[in-house]
């Protein structure tokens, strides 16, 4: 057995306690009120895997908190936090300890998925691996959390099917998160939407399977995302789209969400080696890692910054945040 087989077998026997779905939240000192302007909107994979997975990752959320409240106290700090794999207690309390003021999370990991109800999706079911954590009900959440300055409207939140689920991706209840915020002079809110959908190599499965999976969570992300918008509202989607350099997954998602659809893509993380990350100097799919996108009546300003890496080169993640403002248009 692979050593990130055994490992996923021993999660097959632990599990974390499960985040309360919305909360106001009181950290000591909270950000000043967010005043009427553009919006900036920060989306960060945190790295918050369990261990024995990953390691030294309770010290690294205590680090993001810390680098994401001095950007506030120079005036420079993202108003919006969209956050994938924020698993375990201290991931959800990056909030909290940044100064946000409310904050909101994906999926629980009991919240169920539209069932099968067609002869392929019963047989990927069917087709399942006990060895890659596809038989077990999830152990993990979403691991999906918004957190914000601004007053939460309402919460929407969807997780994906379980043949919409692949490999060891199916130990984490996956899914979709959405929020509408309340902007200061806005009569209509700001909806953000977050999502991390299935890995490729990492999940542990051949490509077919994963891919299957994949095209399933984007066709659900695409009805949930046209259920939830209105034509008056700016929209943001962010999260860890993990396209990599596979050009089935590009065009899946090309023609699904962007293209000749309605959003188009104002930031984007890609990949340049296992382990190297950058922000593309211009917004692109091709192995694109964290996408930010837009819909409505809002517009993309000044340059995409990055997140999460110190002055002397350490990265506080696997990945980078990238941090993108908006004006919202009338």
């Amino acid at each position: 057995m692979s050593g990130i087989a055994i490992l996923a077998s021993i999660l097959l026997v632990t599990g974390m306690a499960e985040p309360r779905s919305v909360m106001a939240n009181v950290p000591v000192v909270l950000h000043a009120a967010a005043a009427a302007g553009p919006v900036t909107l920060l989306s960060y994979n945190v790295e918050g895997l369990p261990w024995p997975l990953t390691h030294g990752r309770t010290a690294a959320a205590a680090a993001i908190a810390a680098e994401l409240r001095a950007l506030h106290d120079r005036g420079a700090g993202p108003q919006v936090v969209a956050v994938q794999e924020a698993f375990g207690d201290a991931q959800k309390a990056i909030g909290t300890s940044a100064g946000y003021r409310y904050a909101a999370f994906g999926p629980a990991a009991d919240m169920p998925g539209a069932p099968a109800t067609r002869a392929d999706e019963a047989a990927f079911l069917q087709a399942a691996s006990f060895w890659h954590g596809e038989t077990e009900a999830p152990h993990e959440d979403s691991g999906l959390a918004v957190f914000s300055d601004y007053p939460i409207v309402w919460v929407r939140r969807i997780a994906f099917p379980r043949f919409a689920c692949a490999g060891y991706d199916c130990l984490a209840n996956k899914g979709v998160l959405a929020v509408a915020l309340r902007v200061p002079g806005r009569a209509d809110p700001l909806i953000v939407i977050d999502t991390h959908l299935n890995s490729r190599a990492a999940s542990g499965v051949d490509d077919p399977r994963s891919f299957y999976a994949y095209r399933h969570q984007v066709d659900t992300l695409r009805r949930f995302v046209a259920s939830v918008v209105t034509a008056a509202s700016p929209v943001v989607l962010a999260g860890d789209f993990n396209v990599g350099s596979d050009p089935e997954r590009q065009a899946y998602l090309a023609d699904a969400m962007f293209g000749a659809r309605a959003m188009t893509i104002a930031a984007s993380e890609s990949s340049c080696g296992d382990a190297c990350r950058i922000i593309a100097p211009v917004p692109t799919m091709t192995k694109a890692k964290t996408i930010v996108a837009t819909q409505g009546p809002i517009a993309a300003e000044g340059r995409t910054s990055g997140f999460g890496t110190l002055a002397d080169g350490t990265r506080l993640s696997d990945h980078i945040g990238v941090m993108r403002s908006f004006a919202l248009r009338s």
